[in-house]
């Protein structure tokens, strides 16, 4: 932080001590371990980036994936941006001292959690997607208990959320605080929550949908302001369409198989995957040599285009308003640090 008494100035971030060599382990990893990889590329992120995997060798590999796998891989999307969406707003209740969301939206982060795990036996998802579809199918009896719980949970998340907009002393931490204005964020590139918060329409599942977003719309949540009651506010949107989608989707389940027989993937070929991950925009390409291997693989997480941003965001703020800042952003080290 480089500060003026208790304004800060500038806050240069300083990245790359997650680097883990991710992209350079998939020329050399087999299928197996290629869809492992790409899991664990950022942790809270895994349905964006399996998807984001998965479409990268199906169009290598020139596989249609049938209708009911594009269902449940939304689905499954879809989760994780509620669980990471309600644990945010939480960690921004709690990081101004407001407890009564804190730990509501604690308990019911977990909540999510639990229903992905409900769906594919992982609380993150992982085990769930793979290149042809899925692996795990929702049977009408697992179908009925996920309807049950996203009843449940739904007027929970609610309640802790509207306590955050009816309190006065909560908008007057969040208010003015952080804004980084539409200009600059187009400027900047920005991308998912924090683009959408300072008014830019970006969303891939609008822009270049793929798989279930094809055929199913969500409307893209945006605000105005682009600080930190913003990005907080566009997260309590898409809350609430993210549950209106996931009922919609579970109750009109396709019938049929949920994976086609894996293909192996063409020689000499290039493909690139967007994916809008709960962060924003997940990019994933992929080059093959001339015995269908990967020869390059790149990943582009949502983070790589949004640190800047929080820099910007912090310029002459009060120190004090860094944790906020840092949280209404909520950015991955390791998804930057490849």
């Amino acid at each position: 932080f480089q500060c003026r008494g208790e304004r800060v100035l500038h806050l240069e971030i300083a990245l790359g001590y997650q680097h883990r060599g991710a992209e350079e382990a998939f020329p050399s990893a087999g299928a197996a371990r290629a869809m492992a990889l790409a899991e664990t590329v950022s942790g809270d992120a895994t349905a964006a980036h399996a998807t984001a995997f998965c479409q990268v060798c199906e169009a290598l590999a020139d596989c249609r994936i049938p209708p009911r796998a594009q269902s449940l891989r939304g689905v499954a999307l879809e989760l994780e941006r509620l669980a990471n969406h309600v644990g945010d707003l939480g960690a921004l209740a709690n990081d101004i001292g407001f407890l009564p969301t804190a730990s509501y939206c604690g308990r019911i982060r977990g909540d999510y959690l639990n229903m992905t795990a409900l769906l594919s036996g992982s609380r993150f998802g992982r085990g769930l997607f793979r290149p042809g579809g899925v692996a795990f199918d929702l049977e009408p009896a697992r179908a009925h208990e996920l309807l049950n719980r996203l009843a449940a949970a739904g007027p929970d998340t609610a309640g802790a959320v509207s306590l955050l907009w009816e309190t006065q002393s909560v908008l007057n931490r969040f208010e003015g605080v952080g804004a980084v204005s539409r200009d600059v964020a187009g400027e900047l590139g920005l991308v998912g929550p924090a683009a959408r918060a300072s008014g830019l329409n970006r969303d891939i599942r609008q822009d270049q949908p793929s798989g279930l977003y094809q055929f199913a719309h969500l409307p893209v949540a945006t605000a105005e302001t682009g600080d930190v009651f913003a990005r907080a506010f566009v997260r309590g949107l898409e809350i609430q369409q993210s549950l209106a989608f996931i009922r919609e989707q579970i109750r009109a389940l396709p019938a049929g198989e949920i994976r086609t027989p894996p293909a192996p993937l063409r020689a000499g070929r290039f493909a690139a995957a967007l994916v809008e991950g709960w962060r924003g925009e997940t990019c994933h390409a992929a080059i093959t040599d001339e015995q269908g291997r990967f020869r390059r693989y790149k990943i582009v997480d949502p983070s790589f285009h949004n640190w800047p941003g929080l820099a910007m965001a912090l310029r002459n703020q009060e120190i004090s308003d860094f944790p906020i800042c840092n949280k209404s952003f909520n950015l991955s080290y390791c998804g930057h640090d490849l």
